[in-house]
């Protein structure tokens, strides 16, 4: 039986490498001050509904269950964890700093490094309007890629709320913006074209957005920002805004990145701040400041920033480098040299494990030299060889399976010897 269309199982140097990105992560996270929180593979549908539109509904895996209530797989962690905020967290002191790791499940056409369940990781910091909490994200982001090796990662940061004024002043307001940000992000030219001949955007303002999305540089670019928004106060404030968060980022120690005002992010409930992160042109995280969705999933009025990391193609990348991450060994393999010791082997297994070890035992009933062929095939440091007459002088036999060595010690000192040739 084959595996659903775009899933795909997971094992060896793959899954050992997202458990790594995976544990440098969360060591991140908790040296920010973040408080790990789980929330439910599937939630109401109107979660994904409420901004999006029942248009969405057509890339989620939507069902009712067997008392009619409308439900969706979680194609994102972000508005579950608004949710859990407002129903649990909304009295707690702020900001209200939160982690989390799940899967996420889209229907959509699988392509490379595109599945219909992946592996998602993010922080998200609930209660601060200010752009210091924008730096931190953005700085948290970048101290991830740093200490998984990947320094030579591209970060690129917009501010929605710039490109939004624009639209508003051409007269396309409120959602009537959202089909032209889908297309701005989408970087395709005939989708913009159309969306905005849909809107009715007149010359002179498409030709202050096209500008606008086409900047791309350092920091000398908002010099040009500042002389095309000349005219309009509130993208003038946001612009301020974009600088602000820039003057922290840089005091978090992060140098290296890119003004991209061509950045809109597909989701719409992004209010101001966004930014992405690349890998060898593959987007591997992205997130930005969210204002307006805790309000409009029924919390109090809310200011938030967060950010979402792609752990599969984090990994992948990873191993595309050759940056593989070594599987642990088994300390020992404890092996009978006759069926009369193997309840000996099993107390002795047992005390090894107890004591933090990394132990296994031979459970196929194997003869001596196909039992150490197996160790050998596993890869395991030492084997343990339990026989009669070693055992009467308190006694075992321990072989070091790198070099073919061995030697007998006493029972008692084993679990110091193996303890002390564990780190090598």
């Amino acid at each position: 039986m084959q595996r659903p269309k775009g899933t795909k199982d997971r094992l060896g140097e793959e899954l050992a490498s997202i458990r790594h990105v995976e544990r440098v992560m969360g060591d991140v996270f908790k040296r920010y001050g973040y408080e790990e929180v789980e929330t439910p593979a599937f939630e109401p549908l109107d979660l994904f509904t409420k901004k999006s539109g029942e248009s969405v509904v057509m890339q989620l895996y939507a069902f009712k269950d067997k008392s009619g209530r409308e439900l969706a797989l979680r194609p994102e962690l972000t508005a579950p964890v608004v949710r859990l905020y407002i129903n649990q967290l909304r009295s707690a002191p702020k900001p209200v700093k939160l982690c989390y790791f799940g899967n996420c499940f889209r229907y959509e056409e699988p392509q490379a490094q595109r599945w219909r369940q992946f592996l998602q990781s993010g922080t998200e910091i609930i209660g601060s309007a200010r752009a210091e909490a924008d730096a931190e994200v953005i700085a948290l982001s970048d101290e991830v890629m740093g200490e998984l090796g990947l320094s030579d990662y591209e970060l690129r940061i917009g501010h929605t709320r710039l490109l939004r004024e624009v639209l508003t002043h051409a007269g396309a307001k409120g959602s009537a913006q959202d089909p032209i940000m889908r297309a701005i992000d989408s970087r395709e030219e005939a989708r913009l074209r159309a969306e905005l001949d849909r809107a009715q955007v007149r010359a002179g303002d498409e030709k202050l957005l096209r500008s606008l999305v086409a900047l791309r540089g350092s920091v000398k670019v908002l010099k040009q920002v500042e002389k095309l928004v000349a005219g309009l106060p509130k993208a003038k404030a946001a612009l301020k805004n974009l600088h602000e968060i820039l003057e922290h980022v840089r005091s978090f120690g992060v140098e290296k990145f890119t003004i991209d005002f061509g950045i809109a992010r597909g989701l719409e409930y992004y209010t101001d701040l966004v930014f992405e992160l690349y890998v060898d042109g593959v987007q591997v995280a992205g997130g930005g400041r969210y204002d307006e969705l805790i309000e409009l999933l029924g919390g109090d009025p809310s200011p938030a920033v967060g950010v979402g990391f792609g752990i599969d193609r984090i990994a992948r990348a990873l191993l595309k480098r050759g940056m593989i991450v070594p599987r642990e060994r088994l300390d020992c393999l404890v092996l009978p040299s006759s069926e009369e010791m193997v309840s000996e082997c099993l107390k002795i297994a047992g005390e090894l494990r107890r004591a933090g070890l990394l132990v296994d035992i031979d459970l196929m009933g194997r003869k001596l030299a196909k039992a150490i062929a197996y160790a050998n095939a596993r890869g395991t440091k030492n084997v343990v060889i339990v026989g009669a007459k070693d055992l009467d002088k308190g006694q075992v036999t321990l072989r070091d399976m790198d070099t073919g060595s061995q030697e007998r010690i006493s029972r008692r000192d084993l679990c110091e010897k193996l303890q002390a040739g564990k780190g090598s």
